[in-house]
């Protein structure tokens, strides 16, 4: 098994080197490291050149001309890579030394698309911190195609794929993420759509990753949240960002529609099933949309969220369904003419976050 690494890097060197010993240590060494630094008058490439000379394994180095910016860099990185899979690297992590190895058994079904492994969130200093892996995690098993999640946001440099995702669908004309509006989906979001409609997912319980967090990062975990703060949390998604989430849908469903001639048979026919269930998903949540607009009457509303019920709209997220927390949160709009238009966090729509906030 061929497992690149693809690392994206910007103004890194204060705990690149952690990073980069722990990859030196793997059981089994990567087939090769590329490297894209989106910070060329920083000392993260000399860091990173010093790590190649030392160690048995292919480095490849790349200094961005411009500034591409998180999300391009790291397709950046993923498009050279040459192996058959690819392994999401953060700047400022600490990997288990057995992450490659433990991963490469899990490939061995050919239709294993992604593996995502469990992660231990650390201060700066990679001393445990309290709110650490249960309330990060909600992934545990083997998945068939379209039976998680689907907006789930995982930890990135929890995952990893097969390269050959990227080849199926083109990656460069991106929809947007709902939970973050005005950028294309991310390296990470990307490969969990594509790889949960196209293939199996295994998601196995093992800290591998040591993660990180500082004040520096892009990215962090999100913290522990109470009872009450869920429940308010459910009381705030409104009519405009349902409408996003349909378009998001429906967008994903187009790309599903333009798999490439070379893929595989049995990937062509999983992307026609998966652009049916993207559709109906689109279609239902412009219909959940309206719950939540002032001119929607209650009888409108009771009528909607009945005729939702009916279909089975509300079937649980892995049944292709919009899951029975949206069940809660739409009788409770109806009953209390709920109309926010504002969002104030993923678990407010029925998204279900790794737990990711942008700093």
């Amino acid at each position: 098994m061929r497992i690149s690494i693809a690392m994206a890097t910007y103004k890194g060197e204060r705990f690149l080197r952690e990073q980069l010993d722990s990859i030196a240590r793997q059981t089994l060494p990567p087939f090769e490291l590329v490297i894209t630094d989106d910070s060329p008058d920083s000392g993260t490439c000399d860091v990173a050149l010093e790590f190649a000379r030392r160690v048995s394994f292919p480095v490849r180095v790349y200094r961005n001309e411009r500034r591409l910016g998180i999300h391009a860099n790291f397709f950046r990185a993923i498009s050279l890579c040459e192996g058959d899979c690819v392994a999401f690297c953060d700047q400022d992590d600490v990997w288990m030394d057995n992450k490659l190895e433990r991963v490469a058994q899990e490939f061995a079904d050919p239709d294993v698309l992604l593996v995502v492994h469990g992660v231990k969130v650390v201060d700066g200093d990679l001393r445990p911190r309290d709110d650490n892996t249960a309330s990060h995690w909600s992934h545990h098993g083997r998945y068939a195609p379209l039976t998680t999640n689907p907006w789930y946001v995982l930890f990135g440099m929890s995952a990893v794929v097969r390269r050959s995702i990227y080849d199926y669908i083109d990656w460069r004309d991106r929809p947007e993420h709902p939970i973050d509006p005005g950028y294309p989906m991310s390296h990470d979001t990307w490969a969990w759509f594509v790889a949960t409609s196209l293939g199996n997912v295994v998601a196995i319980d093992d800290p591998l990753v040591l993660y990180r967090q500082h004040d520096d990062q892009t990215c962090g975990a999100a913290p522990d949240r109470g009872v009450g703060q869920k429940i308010q949390m459910m009381r705030v998604a409104g009519e405009t960002h349902y409408r996003r989430m349909a378009l998001a849908a429906s967008r994903r469903a187009d790309k599903l529609r333009h798999v490439s001639r070379d893929a595989p048979t049995p990937v062509r026919e999983r992307a026609a099933r998966a652009a049916v269930y993207y559709r109906r998903l689109g279609d239902r949540l412009q219909r959940r949309a309206g719950l939540y607009s002032a001119a929607t009457s209650t009888v409108r509303r009771a009528g909607t969220v009945l005729r939702l019920l009916v279909s089975g709209a509300y079937r649980p997220l892995d049944q292709g369904g919009l899951g029975p927390r949206a069940l809660l949160k739409d009788v409770y709009a109806t009953v209390f003419r709920v109309s926010i238009e504002r969002v104030h966090g993923p678990a407010a729509t029925g998204v279900s976050a790794a737990g990711r906030t942008r700093r």
